[in-house]
């Protein structure tokens, strides 16, 4: 039970809990649904779409994700290999599925919830609260639009609607956390000897007959990747860039043309007081008192004061109502009036209704309009007019690439003597792709379709990005072809050795157990005649993993024994123990700490949930019609 609570916690939960739903089911059929699935579609989910540009995408950032946390160690070509990007995708179908269920049951994030969870990201905040400029400005680093994101962050929490459900919903009884912490903290009393692999390879002689024997079985292998070499055509709008320049008076002359571009809009800092309307108090009442706190303001009482004292807005209460500085369109249209009417820092506004309540308003302090100088602004326009240039640049050269392609796909030549670009070549990769231009998935799928690798075509224009696309041709075609046996030898015959040593030490240690008795009476004289050192643990806990994690877990599957020790032959490192299992005591749940507790209370929640969206995931796709299309992964 608890090895399988341990799986959960550690599998699908702990996934879920980071965000990614990765629960492996096998799929329905491929390769005769391909034509039935849209173009531009690398898998269909009953009515839903996952497109190739999507797939793309949301890999190319997991595989980002996995760069910038494993560092040095990241290994560009493993990550890239064709199991890694299909359970990739099954991770995102997985997604869909909740998603879809989610809507069916009639669940939808709200304009609220998508604001709250929003603002309460730290990287949005300055000072503990939402920052919606810099909320802005990140995004805009990171290439991406509020309405982009928002509509990515929507679709993240109707994915995790159901199992965020399941896991409020679940419920474990004390009874249960006292078993879960008796297995947890069980221990086991053993004694063992190791029959080591070492002893055994010496005395393994494996003839040149038997390697070659063995490769002829196992020829496929021993193959060579398939691999293709191509030449390629890169268009690139900002290679065409170079050399373009304005002179200083086209600049001037379109910084002036341009000049509310380059000024920041006047801010406001202001503080309020905000009176609710409600059950407690109706409109005519919050009116009332709304204006009653204008006249003590006017009066000269503090404003902090007040404020702490009446206003319904907790977050500014506590900072004397100050709502920090305000800009055009941040706030709603009648607070935001009310605002930019006041003329001097201090002055106070009359009650403002909206749709919050009453608001009182103290202008803090104004901030003009703040602009770019000509010498400021010069870079910025000289790049758009670049951008502007190259684009138009862009488009026309990549619409005569494609007439000169179509006229042509036997070769790249004519793209060079018409447009100047340079044919340039790869270094020999696989389907699994290569480095520099063979890393792109998109060109090493193009290189390995039928049109181009077997009917010799160049392929259509394949976009990289945004105004960046490259042509392709194969140079060289390598196929499969076997590994010569000179080459392979020196591997099979350590594959060999190993394998047969292996045999021996287990079939050494079946020998040494039998010979112990079935209770292991004979244990402590078969170590000695076999000189052999035996080990005795008064206590083996379940997370002692010096022994080595899989010896441990291996160790407590073992059923507890009877009356008498049983006796048993597990694996070890590169070897085999014979383990002689003399007791097995169960951890006490009496003493367990209440940390201890609250701890085993919600690995068993995650562990049913886990439970939960297995079988919820596994009726979805059951249930579901299913559609893949491995060529475009």
């Amino acid at each position: 039970m608890l090895q399988s609570i341990r799986d959960r916690v550690t599998g699908v939960v702990a996934i879920f809990v980071l965000g990614l739903l990765a629960v492996p089911f096998l799929f329905f059929g491929v390769e005769s649904y391909i034509r039935a699935v849209p173009q531009d579609a690398v898998a269909v989910v009953g009515d839903d779409e996952i497109s190739v540009s999507e797939f793309q995408t949301s890999f190319g950032r997991y595989r980002a994700n996995l760069r910038q946390q494993q560092g040095d160690a990241y290994d560009e070509i493993a990550t890239n290999q064709p199991i890694v990007r299909r359970e990739h995708l099954e991770d995102l179908i997985d997604q869909l599925l909740l998603r879809q269920h989610a809507e069916d049951l009639g669940l939808a994030v709200t304009e609220g919830t998508l604001s709250r969870v929003i603002q309460e990201i730290p990287s949005f905040q300055v000072d503990g609260r939402f920052d919606p400029e810099l909320y802005r400005q990140l995004l805009r680093g990171a290439g991406r639009t509020p309405r982009g994101f928002e509509q990515e962050l929507r679709e993240d929490l109707m994915v995790n609607a159901i199992p965020s459900s399941l896991a409020a919903s679940t419920i474990v009884t004390e009874s249960e956390i006292d078993r879960f912490i008796a297995l947890q903290q069980e221990q086991r009393q053993v004694s063992f000897i190791e029959v080591a692999y070492d002893e055994f390879v010496e005395r393994i002689e494996v003839t040149d007959a038997e390697i070659e024997t063995h490769y002829q079985d196992n020829i496929d292998s021993y193959m060579t990747p398939e691999q293709v070499q191509i030449a390629y055509v890169e268009l690139d709008a900002r290679e065409l860039g170079e050399g373009l320049s304005l002179d200083d008076d086209e600049l001037r002359r379109r910084y002036e043309a341009a000049r509310q571009r380059f000024l920041t809009p006047e801010a406001r800092r202001a503080s309020h007081v905000l009176i609710e309307i409600g059950p407690e108090r109706n409109e005519q009442d919050a009116r009332a008192l709304a204006t009653e706190i204008r006249q003590r303001l006017l009066a000269g009482e503090e404003f902090a004061e007040l404020a702490e004292q009446y206003s319904d807005d907790p977050d500014s209460r506590e900072e004397a109502g100050d709502l920090g500085w305000i800009e055009p369109e941040d706030m709603v249209p009648p607070f935001e009036d009310a605002l930019y009417e006041l003329d001097e820092p201090g002055d106070i506004s009359e009650p403002v209704e909206t749709r919050f309540g009453y608001h009182i308003i103290r202008l803090e302090e104004i901030r003009p309009p703040q602009g770019m100088s000509f010498e400021e602004a010069r870079e910025e326009i000289l790049a758009e007019y670049i951008e502007r240039e190259t684009e138009s640049m862009y488009i026309d050269i990549s619409e005569r690439l494609i007439d000169i392609v179509f006229e042509d796909d036997t070769t790249l030549e004519p793209l060079t003597r018409e447009l100047g670009l340079e044919i340039q070549t790869t270094e020999p990769f696989g389907r699994s792709g290569g480095t520099g231009m063979a890393a792109n998935p998109r060109v090493v799928e193009s290189a390995f379709s039928d049109r181009v690798l077997l009917d010799g075509a160049v392929s259509d224009p394949i976009e990289l990005d945004r105004n960046h696309l490259v042509v392709l041709k194969v140079e060289q075609h390598f196929p499969a072809e076997p590994r010569p046996l000179a080459e392979v030898a020196d591997s099979i015959r350590e594959h060999l050795v190993r394998e047969r040593a292996g045999a021996q030490a287990r079939d050494r240690a079946r020998e040494l157990a039998e010979a112990a008795g079935p209770a292991g009476q004979e244990l402590e004289n078969v170590a000695a005649e076999a000189e052999l050192e035996l080990h005795v643990l008064e206590r083996v806990a379940r997370f002692d993993f010096q022994l080595g994690g899989d010896f441990v877990s291996a160790l407590f599957r073992l059923p507890a024994p009877g009356d008498e020790p049983s006796v048993h032959v597990l694996p070890k490192g590169r070897g085999f123990t014979i383990v002689r299992l003399e007791d097995v005591v169960p951890g006490n749940p009496a003493v367990a700490s209440d940390m201890e507790r609250m701890s085993a209370r919600q690995q068993l929640r995650f562990a049913q949930m886990g439970y939960e969206v297995d079988g919820l995931i596994k009726y979805l796709r059951e249930n579901t019609q299913i559609r893949v299309v491995e060529e475009r992964l």
